[in-house]
Parts: structure tokens; C-alpha cells; sequence
């Protein structure tokens, strides 16, 4: 895979490296490079749209806050300041993200950004969420979010136009993973569940169990190694966790590193092209995945381990990934370190609190084409 340009090209949307938009593999979506758009279909999903609004009234309240905060005291957030990373609230391109338009021969994925309700708690993390769509429209959803998601993620099922789901993934079963999927069970007609042999006696993950069983949802366990077709253009290769998993004697008490290190890794590919996504796994995992399978783990678009915090994404793992594209996913801003890790290799970036929504879709060729639903009112320092 070839080093992208460090150098960003502005294209009205999104901002990404030439490369990723060069005469030769640029997707015209559009009318040309200078003026990046699409004709979205109009859509009529079922977000709650005040919901939505409050959110970004919100948004703009916490930009102006945090950005007297950073000047005054030099405050940063975990990994950036909000006045360096604050998305517009002005430009919202919601209908464009969630178009299915000009996504045939592709393989699409919407990088989800989950908001939580006003009855959450405060230590409550939203998770995340990924919608994935191959060239023939099968759908897989991997993971659903904070069980307060719930009914997010179902919204933007929805506002796809998506009736029934082909697969879900569990990545690992931590709340912020699984919550969500419970209302996404009860509204949605699923086919199978691909999920590890993990235990885990919690009973968020029970009660999404008996859901699955109430509605005979076959699970399909998978493990290092494991492979299987979605559809017939994808292949998804299993990289962890281990076949047989051993449970030290306390567990499943302090078992937060351990149930991360047991997520799936897994690989989509799509003809020359790929998608690796690496649940929460840390560092020491990563280490032993380098060992294992070395360049086999290069994928095109790379979904950040462990929302972008820095227990994960070593320099040495993003080096042999080599994304031409990286997404982190959380309701709060990402590790610094690891941002400018990826940004180092030439990977953009994006992450769901800055960018909201975000489509990323490739042929099988290794052309990408994203979409972002805010603009950022400033780019990352370099």
C-alpha cells in the first residue's frame, strides 16, 4: 500500500490527502475535484431530530466554554483541545451521509456517532457502532453502543432504508458495545450473530442473549482464524481472539484489559481492497498480532482500537496497518499521541465527536471515497 501525501487537499466536504483524491482513483461523486457534492435522495429517517438539534446547540455552548477555558489556563481535553478540534454546527450533511446513492460495486460503511441520552450517567460511555454495506446491499451491523443508543442506531437503520440485518457482529460483550444492540433486536429481523466464546456473566450481556434466543437468531462463534463470505464479494478473516481462551481464578472481577484483549479482530477484504477492525484490543495484543501475521494486517481503512485512546495503536502496529483512512469512535476526544501517530503515516483521520457521521466507501481497487457529516472549523495541529 502506498504512503499517502502528508499535504491535505481541501475538497469542499471532506479534507483528505491528494492521494486518496488524484485524478487516477478520485470517485467522482460530484461534478469535480474543486467542488465535492452529491445529489443526495431525500430521506425521511426517524432520528429525533430535536434530539439532534439540542445536540448541536449544546455543541456550540461547549466550544465557546472550553475555548476561554483552553486560552485562560492552557486546559486541554483528553488528547485535544475542543478549540483546536470543534466541528462546525453550521454545515450538517446528514440526508448526504445516509444516501445509499452511488454505492454500487462498493463496500460501504458508516462509522456511527452515538450521542447519549439526557438520563445517562455520567460515567456512561456511548461505544460505538458501525453499519456496513457490501456491493451485493448485504448489511452487518457491528456492535450497537450504550444501551441509551439503543434507539440511535436504529435510526440510522432506518434512515438507510434498511428493513432487515443480514449479520451482526459482537465485537466483545463490554456494555458499551452490546447495549444498544438489545432495541436493535427488537426492532429489526436479524439472520445470524457472529460473536467469540467469551463468558461473561454480566447481565446486560445475558439479557442480550435471551433476546437472541427469544428470536431463534443463530450465533455463529468465531475465534483466531475463523473465516466466512458475506455476501458474495466479501471475505472476513477472524485474527482474535485465541481458540481457546483461559480464565484466571477471580474473573470475571478487574477483567476490563482481559475482555478488551479478547474482542475480534477482524479483516474485511474486497478484491485489492480492505477494512481491519480492532474492537478494544491493547497494545500487548497488538504486539502478539505483529508476531503472528506481520503485513497480512495492512488494510486501507482502519477502524482505530479502543475509541483511539493510547492503551491501543502502537507506533509499531499503525506503522505495518498503513491506513490510507482511520476512524476513531467515542463520545469524547481521542488520544493526541495516537492522532498524530496515524497522521505521521499519512493516514487521515477522522473522529466521530469532530466529524459526526462518517461514510467511507471503497471499490475493490482501493478508490475511497468519504463523507463526513460536519466540517471542522480548524484542521488538527500537524
Amino acid at each position: 500500500m502506498n504512503q499517502l501525501s502528508k499535504e491535505p487537499l481541501s475538497i469542499g466536504v471532506v479534507t483528505l490527502p491528494k492521494k486518496v483524491f488524484s485524478k487516477e482513483n478520485f470517485s467522482k461523486e460530484g461534478s469535480s475535484m474543486d467542488s465535492y457534492s452529491i445529489e443526495a435522495k431525500k430521506r425521511k429517517p426517524k432520528l429525533d431530530r430535536s434530539r439532534h438539534s439540542n445536540a448541536l446547540a449544546l455543541r456550540c455552548k461547549t466550544t465557546f466554554i472550553f475555548a476561554m477555558l483552553c486560552i485562560v489556563f492552557g486546559i486541554r481535553t483528553v488528547g485535544l483541545t475542543w478549540a483546536q478540534a470543534e466541528s462546525s454546527a453550521i454545515v450538517d450533511r446528514y440526508d448526504q451521509v445516509f444516501s445509499r446513492e452511488n454505492n454500487d460495486k462498493r463496500l460501504t460503511a458508516w462509522f456511527l456517532r452515538l450521542l447519549l441520552s439526557e438520563e445517562s450517567n455520567t460515567d456512561e460511555k456511548s461505544g460505538d457502532s458501525t453499519i456496513i454495506i457490501s456491493p451485493d446491499n448485504k448489511v452487518m451491523l457491528i456492535d450497537g453502543g450504550a444501551p441509551s443508543c439503543g434507539s440511535m442506531v436504529c435510526s440510522y437503520l432506518h434512515a438507510l432504508e434498511i428493513d432487515r440485518i443480514d449479520a451482526i457482529v459482537v465485537s466483545h460483550p463490554h456494555i458499551d458495545h452490546i447495549g444498544g444492540l438489545i432495541s436493535v433486536l427488537q426492532e429489526f429481523p436479524v439472520e445470524v450473530i457472529y460473536m467469540s466464546k467469551l463468558e461473561y456473566p454480566t447481565a446486560i450481556f445475558q439479557n442480550f442473549l435471551t433476546n437472541a434466543a427469544d428470536k431463534k437468531i443463530p450465533i455463529i462463534y468465531l475465534e483466531e482464524g475463523s473465516e466466512f463470505d458475506f455476501g458474495s464479494k466479501i471475505h472476513a478473516k477472524v485474527y482474535n481472539p485465541e481458540a481457546n481462551i483461559v480464565y484466571y481464578s477471580e474473573y470475571p472481577a478487574n477483567s476490563t484489559l482481559f475482555v478488551n484483549d479478547r474482542s475480534l479482530v477482524m479483516k474485511f477484504a474486497f478484491g485489492n481492497s480492505s477494512m481491519l477492525f480492532m474492537g478494544d484490543v491493547y497494545t500487548s495484543r497488538e504486539l502478539d498480532l505483529i508476531e503472528k501475521y506481520g503485513s497480512e494486517l495492512k488494510a486501507d481503512v482502519f477502524k482505530v482500537g479502543h475509541h483511539g485512546s493510547d492503551t491501543s495503536s502502537s507506533k509499531s502496529f499503525i506503522r505495518l496497518v498503513s491506513p490510507e483512512i482511520a476512524v476513531m469512535m467515542h463520545d469524547r476526544l481521542a488520544s493526541l499521541q495516537v492522532y498524530n501517530n496515524l497522521r505521521k503515516i499519512g493516514a487521515a483521520v477522522y473522529l466521530s465527536p469532530i466529524d459526526g457521521n462518517i461514510r467511507v466507501s471503497i471499490d475493490d481497487k482501493g478508490n475511497l471515497s468519504v463523507i463526513t457529516q460536519f466540517d471542522r472549523i480548524s484542521d488538527f495541529l500537524k
